[in-house]
């Protein structure tokens, strides 16, 4: 009886060890893939004998897509366009969550289901009259009144502006912010009230409460929802490409990067003998994930931690 368990935990042992690594192998593959394109001569590429490991190793492909997405400039757009509209969603959805969870109001009711409405509602069937709004932008009407008294004052244009992602933010109402929202109330909810009651009694109000005593213990989750927010935003193609167009931020430019690469080839600017192959494809790609998984890197304790701390899974 005895061995017999024996084998069966051995059996056991080894299909749980198959499982992994093939699942190890489904989530790698991609990755590999890239990593060894990315690095390989074109002329290999089109070698049948050269598979998974090339045998000399270029940076030919990263210079080309240097020259070709001006890796630089995209980079300060996606941090203007994407990443400071992240930071701005994470601070703001602090404080939201932190109201909801702590405070009882007129109104919370409804304001919680606006946060869910975020959530559910697809931003594709808003982008008319967010688009709309963007365009002619008169904030409660204000303008509109100025405008009576001095022609010259109307509507604002924020169309191809970096606004267009940093007003949703500063409202609450930028890129999954109704789940920040969500994650940080459900963190909150969950620490216990006495911290609030003692900070009470020794005279700190809600503000210097939330400051000194809150935040403090909410690092990890922080640090999972800001991570959420810049991984996010920046692989956020729909909303460049729908209301800026004019700048590329790395999802745009990602999208568009084969195609830029064809019309300089019929240019004539330098790259007329360069054949196009997916090898320079999996090298942008490659550039464009790197500063994620380098943050990922970093940050993987904390992040773990902090989505544990949220209660939450399946994110």
């Amino acid at each position: 009886m005895v061995r017999k368990r024996r084998i069966i935990g051995v059996i056991l042992t080894i299909l749980r060890h198959v499982f992994l690594l093939g699942l190890c192998y489904v989530v790698l593959y991609p990755v590999l893939y890239m990593i060894s394109n990315a690095f390989k001569p074109i002329s290999q590429y089109y070698d049948p004998s050269v598979v998974w490991i090339p045998r000399s190793l270029t940076l030919d492909n990263f210079y080309i897509v240097f020259k070709v997405m001006d890796v630089g400039k995209v980079f300060l757009n996606t941090l203007l366009i994407e990443i400071l509209p992240a930071f701005i969603s994470t601070f703001i959805a602090m404080f939201v969550g932190y109201g909801l969870a702590r405070f009882r109001f007129k109104g919370r009711g409804l304001i919680l289901a606006c946060v869910i409405l975020t959530i559910i509602v697809p931003p594709q069937t808003i982008s008319t009259s967010l688009y709309s709004s963007y365009r002619y932008f008169d904030f409660l009407g204000i303008l509109s009144l100025l405008h009576r008294v001095i022609p010259s004052i109307g509507p604002i244009n924020l169309i191809g502006t970096p606004w267009v992602t940093i007003l949703p933010a500063l409202f609450g109402v930028g890129l999954k912010n109704g789940i920040f929202i969500f994650i940080f109330m459900q963190f909150f909810t969950g620490l216990p009230k006495e911290l609030q009651e003692a900070a009470a009694i020794d005279g700190c109000g809600p503000l210097r409460t939330f400051l000194r005593i809150i935040l403090p213990t909410a690092k990890n989750i922080i640090i999972a929802v800001l991570l959420l927010a810049v991984v996010w935003n920046w692989n956020d193609y729909y909303t460049p490409a729908m209301y800026i167009r004019t700048t590329d931020t790395m999802a745009t430019a990602m999208a568009s990067f084969q195609a830029n690469l064809e019309n300089l080839h019929n240019m004539g600017t330098g790259l007329e003998n360069i054949q196009t192959a997916n090898t320079q494809i999996q090298a942008a790609a490659l550039i464009a994930i790197f500063p994620l998984v380098i943050l990922y890197v970093f940050l993987q304790k904390r992040f773990s931690e902090g989505i544990e701390d949220s209660g939450l899974t399946g994110i």
